[in-house]
């Protein structure tokens, strides 16, 4: 459509990639003066990461997940362009935009945008409703299911530098898939990120910002799983796509990798555990292990779950996604408000990728993310950057400070120096920290290595150490399992 063409003519192609400090300086918080909580939350977050205190914009919105289109406009939209062109974080003049599909309408021209980002706290509404009522003349060249008003509140904020009060249907997002793994200035005049600090309660919420820190100096440690339906619709197969890619990429980050590629999501019993990233589909709601008694997700963890309804509720803790997904303890989700259609939802190889390249959460998600103005959420701390540190600084730290996280770094290293061809560097690493910290974490992976080199005998005794060693451990049928195939490799028939 002509419209969008417009309002890439008009970014300032000369910016610069800010340096991560730079980030918090230009971020601004959201807060809702109705909810209690919310407030609160705002100024913890603004201290933690050092954003100026005259950067918390205060609103005042019914303190529920679903609004009107005239409710966005005149309670959120509205005040927040105020608070921006007061601080001068915004400016923008009237002129009169001329397009041949929907005539000549009053718009905005931002000359300057000095906001990175916005975050939306706890109370903040999630979607913005269908208004039938609200008559639009939607473009020829768009399709007839796209020709909807509902969307995320984030997703339609995204384009408060470019566009007056009405969207109309899903728009092409200018930063999809850049070059760049970082959101520049060049694009500041046509968009901004949007996404928000929310979850079933406030507790899970601050657990969120204060995880996202520590993983940022420490690293993002445990097991990588994904579930793909192996489906043959040719309408549906980039999705197993998408998450097979972001198998690989994880694979080859050094990442301890599960792909399931059974129809089913994975169930009850499969044995998921030390869960630091998840991408699957497709159920509306939470299922298999994630409803497990006490089921945990490592600190910091970064869980998908591809759904048309999968954000439909954040607030939630077993129904749809995001919110169960908070509730166990991932630090950062994404979720479909409304149904977005599949090509228009989060491409979570790009995702992947991103976040791997050193991108924060909110930059990764939306350069993954094709449409603005439409269905997506993205929940959890916009400046969170999971792989802000390499591995060995992440191994220097943990080692100084002894934390028990070192054996899942210590594993990332060995998978890196096997999959290098380096193997017998990695079954020397991999034996002697097995050893030092004497961890079971170590040892599942001494035993796979020998079991993949065919010394079944040596591998045997590695899974038996394990069984009776850790027989209260979540993987102890794991280790049994695999006792058992390497035994009768090995030829033992008991």
């Amino acid at each position: 459509m002509a419209k969008w063409l417009a309002w890439l003519s008009a970014i300032c192609l000369a910016g610069s990639v800010m340096a991560a400090d730079d980030r918090a300086l230009r971020t601004v918080i959201v807060f809702n003066e109705d909810e209690p909580e919310s407030r609160p939350l705002a100024e913890y977050y603004a201290e933690r990461r050092g954003v100026p205190t005259n950067q918390i914009c205060a609103i005042r919105v019914r303190p529920v997940e679903t609004i009107t289109r005239q409710e966005y406009i005149e309670r959120i939209r509205k005040p927040l362009e105020r608070f921006l062109g007061r601080a001068a974080l915004l400016i923008q003049e009237p002129v009169t935009f001329s397009d041949p599909e929907i005539g000549t309408v009053p718009w905005f021209q931002t000359t300057r945008n000095r906001t990175w980002a916005i975050v939306l706290m706890y109370g903040v509404p999630l979607r913005i409703d269908r208004d039938p009522n609200l008559k639009e003349k939607f473009p020829p060249t768009l399709p007839e299911p796209a020709r909807r008003n509902e969307a995320s509140v984030e997703s339609e904020l995204a384009l408060l530098p470019s566009v007056g009060v009405v969207a109309v249907g899903p728009q092409p997002n200018p930063f999809y898939n850049d070059a760049s793994a970082w959101f520049s200035d060049r694009y500041s005049r046509a968009m901004v990120l949007v996404g928000r600090l929310d979850g079933p309660d406030p507790a899970t919420v601050r657990r969120m910002i204060d995880d996202a820190l520590a993983v940022e100096r420490y690293g993002l440690h445990g097991r990588a799983y994904f579930d793909i339906q192996s489906t043959t619709d040719k309408g549906y197969t980039m999705g197993d796509d998408w998450i097979r890619d972001a198998y690989r990429a994880f694979t080859d980050a050094g990442y301890e990798c599960e792909l399931d590629v059974r129809p089913a999501t994975y169930g009850t019993n499969d044995v998921v555990t030390d869960v630091a990233v998840y991408a699957g589909w497709y159920a509306q709601n939470v299922t298999g292990p994630f409803q497990r008694a006490g089921f945990r997700f490592r600190q910091g963890a970064l869980a998908y779950h591809l759904h048309s309804a999968s954000g439909a509720s954040v607030r939630t803790r077993d129904t749809y996604w995001v919110g169960p997904l908070l509730a166990r303890g991932a630090a950062a989700t994404m979720g479909n408000v409304f149904e977005p259609y599949l090509t228009m939802t989060p491409h979570v190889d790009i995702w992947s990728k991103r976040l791997l390249e050193g991108a924060t959460f909110l930059e990764a998600g939306y350069a993954s993310e094709p449409a603005l103005s439409w269905q997506t959420t993205f929940v959890g701390d916009p400046l969170y950057r999971p792989f802000a540190t390499s591995l060995d600084d992440q191994i220097a730290r943990l080692e100084a400070e002894k934390r028990p996280e070192i054996e899942w770094a210590y594993l990332r290293q060995v998978n890196l120096l096997y999959a290098a061809t380096k193997r017998r560097e990695a079954e020397t690493l991999c034996r002697e920290k097995a050893r030092a910290l004497n961890s079971p974490v170590l040892f599942e992976k001494l035993g796979d290595l020998l079991r993949g080199a065919q010394r079944n005998d040596e591998a045997l005794a590695i899974y038996e150490k394990l069984v009776a060693d850790f027989p209260q451990s979540e993987r102890a049928g794991e280790y049994s399992r695999k006792a058992l195939a390497a035994g009768l490799a090995a030829g033992k028939k008991d």
